[in-house]
């Protein structure tokens, strides 16, 4: 079971309410002509909003989340939006999405005010926390998940097809010190899962310190003395100054 980063629903989450894929991308009339001039059943949005804030508002929820109409409004994707009940509450995401709404609200109107010197121009929007994907979850905690739940091959698996997919964008970050973090946690439980990950890690930093000198850390676990070594003196070389490798190297020498 491979998590679903995009279209992955869950109550717990916020989901925008969206009215149009094309609008999000291209502004598109055809079908800004299927909504409505006036709209029903807005129980945070203004009740008189027009159509043109509100499809801007709905951009932004696009956006902020990567998700499309059919997440909140009774509809099948790809049909015509005349046909959509946008007025239908039988979805739980639109109802989530209004909590969500309500919150942000919140934040920025009674919250944020408060915070002295704040700057006008910094507010919270759904992309704040969402960064464009559907659910607000960091890399490691996803990993992890994965990892509880399929194991290692899986896990690595998961990263590569994430890195792919989302690398540049601002939806996660894929520095080392996530992989690095999520070693950390596995190897309370499997050392050799640990380096797994470590070695995924130095296919993509292959002149970080920090990687060798815990590869170096793992192999000490696992009473590979000389395999350690190698490891921390790889750290010292790429950067001298790294006074744990440095230790390590006299204790192992000596």
């Amino acid at each position: 079971m491979k998590i679903e980063i995009v279209l992955h629903l869950s109550s717990r989450v916020g989901r925008a309410c969206l009215i149009t894929t094309a609008l999000l991308v291209a502004g598109n009339q055809a079908s800004t002509a299927q909504l409505p001039d006036e709209f029903t059943n807005l129980k945070v949005l203004p009740e008189d909003i027009d159509q043109r804030t509100l499809i801007n508002y709905m951009r932004t929820f696009s956006i902020g989340l990567g998700v499309r109409c059919s997440t909140c409004h009774v509809g099948e994707e790809g049909q015509d939006l005349s046909e959509y009940d946008f007025a239908s509450d039988d979805k739980e995401m639109k109802e989530t999405t209004r909590v969500m709404m309500r919150m942000v609200q919140a934040i920025n109107g009674d919250h944020l005010t408060e915070v002295e010197n704040r700057d006008e121009s910094n507010e919270v929007t759904c992309a704040t926390c969402h960064r464009g994907v559907s659910t607000p979850r960091m890399l490691p905690d996803v990993l992890a998940q994965v990892y509880t739940e399929e194991g290692i091959d899986a896990t690595v698996s998961q990263y590569r097809e994430m890195r792919d997919r989302y690398y540049g964008s601002y939806s996660y970050d894929f520095g080392e010190g996530n992989l690095n973090e999520l070693a950390n946690t596995v190897s309370n439980s499997s050392l050799d899962d640990a380096m797994a990950i470590l070695q995924l890690n130095d296919e993509f930093f292959p002149n970080s310190a920090g990687i060798h000198y815990l590869m170096g850390e793992v192999l000490l676990a696992k009473d590979d003395r000389d395999g350690a070594l190698a490891k921390f003196r790889r750290a010292v070389e790429i950067w001298p100054q790294h006074r744990n490798a440095q230790r390590r190297i006299q204790e192992l020498e000596g």
